[in-house]
């Protein structure tokens, strides 16, 4: 693999004019060449309540660019923070990320919990490792220091970081009005209850509560997926194929009668990097299939309305799957006309 390769250590170093030998041609070569085979970065796999991996083999090896984040701006861009060196590593065994090892997750684990999952290699490794990064909520903001908020952004929070161990890194915000503003962390608590703080530097940010960010590692990185961590502390499982990924069951989304569009948060069935959700619309006991979904509380962007079929199949009488975008404010307006007995339910989402 050429790409592992460059760029080499002698075009850094000394003055003047320095030779480039035909071997150098022939790296470049197959680097650009190579480069089109790494749009996609390898995909996580599900193997246990606590275990996912990035599956590899010598003759099928997992291989990534360490090209950052991807951007919340601009879908198949990423940003690093001038954190990482954007080069290429490769693995040919099997590489895991265990939630029960305190050294491959920063902070301690928390429930209803998304983890963004990063591979991770210093300048000088030819492979890469994984760790998970707790993913964060605002509660408040004073004089540039955030207090975190937990993701169902019913309570704050705290995640045992070690203390400042986040400083030098970036955060980025995912959602609300500084979407896609990046600033340097300075600070951070060690609070592993409801008082969990960071502070960064720059000019101050306009946050609001429940808006979300990721912090960004000081070292080279690579953004893979995110992962979610239930009520019981056990990974939710999952497939992922590039940048969709569907869950083994279900999510609920809200159930029983709605009366007017009324604005549903979207933390526990979709990531804040979803672009995309799919799911479906249920009725149960007979009753019409009734479902208006709306971007903005007001007018309706999809409307589902079903006469249910005589016969129930596994509990429902009335069954019909949608997609829709996910707003920049990670929320979506639901209104069944007030008819009980309906259920809206999440299979999956789209980056």
């Amino acid at each position: 693999m050429a790409l592992i390769h460059l760029p080499q250590s002698k075009w850094m170093g000394g003055t003047g004019r320095q030779v480039i030998l035909k071997g150098d041609f022939e790296k470049i070569e197959q680097a650009m060449v190579e480069s089109f085979e790494l749009l996609r970065s390898p995909s996580l796999e599900y193997v246990s309540a606590q275990v996912v991996q990035v599956p590899a083999t010598p003759d099928c090896k997992a291989r990534v660019m360490l090209k950052g984040f991807p951007s919340p701006l601009h879908r198949g861009l990423f940003v690093d923070g001038g954190l990482s060196d954007g080069r290429y590593r490769e693995n040919a065994t099997t590489v895991t990320l265990d939630f029960t090892q305190s050294t491959q997750i920063w902070g301690n684990v928390k429930v209803n919990q998304w983890y963004c999952v990063y591979a991770l290699a210093g300048a000088s490794d030819s492979v890469f490792t994984l760790k998970a990064m707790p993913v964060m909520r605002v509660s408040t903001q004073a004089a540039q220091v955030i207090t975190l908020r937990n993701n169902p952004n019913s309570g704050d929070i705290g995640y045992g970081f070690a203390p400042d161990e986040l400083a030098g890194a970036a955060l980025l915000v995912l959602t609300g009005p500084s979407r896609g503003l990046m600033r340097t962390i300075s600070a951070n608590n060690q609070d592993n209850g409801t008082g969990g703080t960071i502070t960064y530097g720059g000019s101050p940010l306009t946050l609001n509560q429940g808006d979300w960010f990721v912090v960004l590692p000081r070292a080279n990185f690579t953004y893979l997926g995110m992962v979610l961590k239930d009520d019981t502390g056990n990974l939710v499982p999952f497939c992922q194929e590039g940048g969709t990924f569907r869950y083994h069951t279900y999510r609920s989304l809200a159930q029983g009668a709605i009366n007017g569009f009324t604005a549903f948060d979207l933390a526990l069935v979709a990531p804040p990097t979803a672009r995309l959700l799919s799911g479906y619309a249920a009725a149960l006991n007979g009753y019409d299939l009734k479902l208006a979904l709306s971007y903005d509380g007001n007018n309706p962007a999809l409307i589902i309305h079903g006469s249910p079929p005589a016969i129930e199949l596994y509990g429902l009488r009335g069954a019909l799957p949608f997609s829709c975008l996910v707003p920049p404010g990670h929320r979506l307006y639901l209104d069944n006309n007030n008819t009980a007995h309906q259920v809206v339910r999440v299979t999956g989402w789209v980056e």
